[in-house]
């Protein structure tokens, strides 16, 4: 079956079973344009509406990219001022840490030179007290050594005085020992004695016998005196070496009481030693411990220093990256707003190829249905009014209205009026069709005219 090209209605045979109207020739090509307009205008809604959902979706992806962007510029933003807070720390950080490890040094110095001078004053005062102890046993020692020569020399004068007042007493109580015997042998041995006593008178001896006698005593005392000063040169030298042992007692204790000064003396050196050494070893070991607590801080900052550097580093590169992503976003925006614009002109090229080719079949449709149409068969597309012309009644209107509605492609859309005009009747034809044609074809209508936009109707009369 094909379609009516006066009423546009599907009909069969060479004549249209509604209107009459030849169909053969001209109404089969007719209608192949028509579907070709058709399949043009669906193309073009197709495409249109392709297009419009491509904007939309580029719109979206624009909207969603500049969010994105955002995003990525404030988090870069953030970083930027993390990384520029955690450098300005950290440059603080390295500041005071400098600033501690040359504190540090500086207190290090400071000990070592006072450890420095406390040794130089200790070894010093070692030194002088090693000489003063020397110089006290060498006074000591020469001290003794004379002591010790004065007393062998005053033992030894002692011992010579003794030895020789010995001999010599014991030289003069030979002698006179001697004298005596030799003398009393010389008396009694030569017999002058008796004689002096028998040729003297009695009186005359007997003097000569006393005075002899005297003589005797006089040199017996003699020999008793020399005794007794032998013996009180003895009880002398005796009481000179008692002296002297004492003196020599004397001089031991007090070379003893030197000697345990010099060694109290050394004593406490060595105490006063052992206590500056000790001291100057807490020293040192309290600027080992600071030195060690310098390198340990020292240590730590370098530590702290790489790990920050390394936070610092993956901040560069998590800023790195996220400048890169919003390069690549940038770049990926670009390209969808270049795709779109292609899209978009390409879009308007088809459209105006399309636009084009549906003209060029509609201003050869025209073409050929002014040739084939007879005058009044002018094609309609679109939304109209109907004017009923009065005198109508409105059940009259309500049928002409559904016999309206029957028509393929054709849509009662609302029915109404005024009182100026009459019955309006609101129709769109959803397709091109021969409007005046099909309406005339209605068996309730007698007569269809045009005026303006509008189309007026007037009814056949009801019987």
């Amino acid at each position: 079956m094909v379609r009516c090209p006066n009423c546009g209605q599907k009909t069969g045979g060479d004549y249209c079973q509604w209107c009459g109207y030849p169909v053969m020739g001209g109404g089969r090509w007719e209608a192949e344009a028509r579907k070709e307009a058709e399949r043009l205008a669906k193309e073009g809604a197709r495409l249109a509406k392709e297009t419009e959902e491509a904007e939309k979706r580029a719109k979206k992806e624009a909207e969603r990219l500049a969010k994105e962007e955002a995003r990525l510029a404030k988090e870069a933003e953030e970083a930027e001022k993390k990384a520029r807070k955690e450098a300005e720390r950290l440059t603080k950080e390295e500041v005071r840490m400098e600033q501690e490890v040359g504190e540090a040094e500086r207190l290090a110095k400071e000990e070592a030179e006072h450890l420095a001078q406390v040794k130089a004053l200790r070894e010093a005062e070692e030194a002088r007290m090693a000489r003063e102890i020397e110089e006290a046993e060498r006074r000591v020692k020469e001290e003794a050594e004379l002591l010790a020569r004065e007393q062998a020399r005053k033992v030894w004068e002692a011992e010579e005085a003794e030895r020789k007042a010995r001999e010599e007493a014991e030289r003069l109580a030979g002698e006179r020992a001697r004298e005596e015997a030799e003398e009393a042998r010389r008396i009694w041995g030569s017999g002058e004695v008796e004689k002096k006593v028998e040729a003297e008178p009695a009186p005359l001896a007997g003097e000569q016998v006393i005075k002899d006698s005297g003589e005797a005593g006089e040199a017996g005392e003699t020999v008793v005196r020399e005794a007794g000063e032998t013996v009180e040169t003895e009880r002398r030298a005796r009481a000179e070496a008692e002296r002297l042992a004492k003196a020599q007692a004397l001089r031991e204790a007090e070379e003893a009481r030197r000697a345990w000064e010099i060694e109290e003396m050394a004593r406490r050196a060595s105490g006063e030693a052992e206590g500056r050494a000790k001291e100057q070893s807490l020293r040192e070991a309290e600027v080992v411990k600071k030195a060690r607590e310098a390198e340990e801080a020292e240590r730590k900052a370098r530590e702290e220093a790489g790990r920050l550097a390394k936070e610092q580093s993956l901040r560069e590169a998590e800023a790195a990256e996220v400048v890169k992503r919003a390069r690549e976003i940038e770049e990926v925006e670009r390209r969808a707003k270049e795709e779109a614009e292609r899209l978009a002109e390409e879009e308007s090229k088809r459209k105006a190829e399309e636009a084009g080719k549906v003209a060029e079949v509609e201003a050869k449709a025209e073409k050929k249905a002014e040739e084939i149409l007879p005058a009044g068969g002018e094609v309609y597309e679109g939304n109209f009014e109907l004017v009923v012309a009065r005198p109508v009644g409105f059940a009259q209107v309500r049928q002409f209205a559904e016999q309206l509605g029957q028509v393929d492609g054709l849509k009662v859309e609302w029915v109404g009026g005024s009182a100026e005009e009459g019955a309006i009747i609101g129709i769109s034809a959803q397709k091109s069709l021969a409007l005046i044609q099909i309406i005339s074809a209605v068996p309730m209508v007698e007569k269809v005219s045009k005026k303006g936009e509008k189309i007026i109707v007037t009814l056949k009369a009801a019987v």
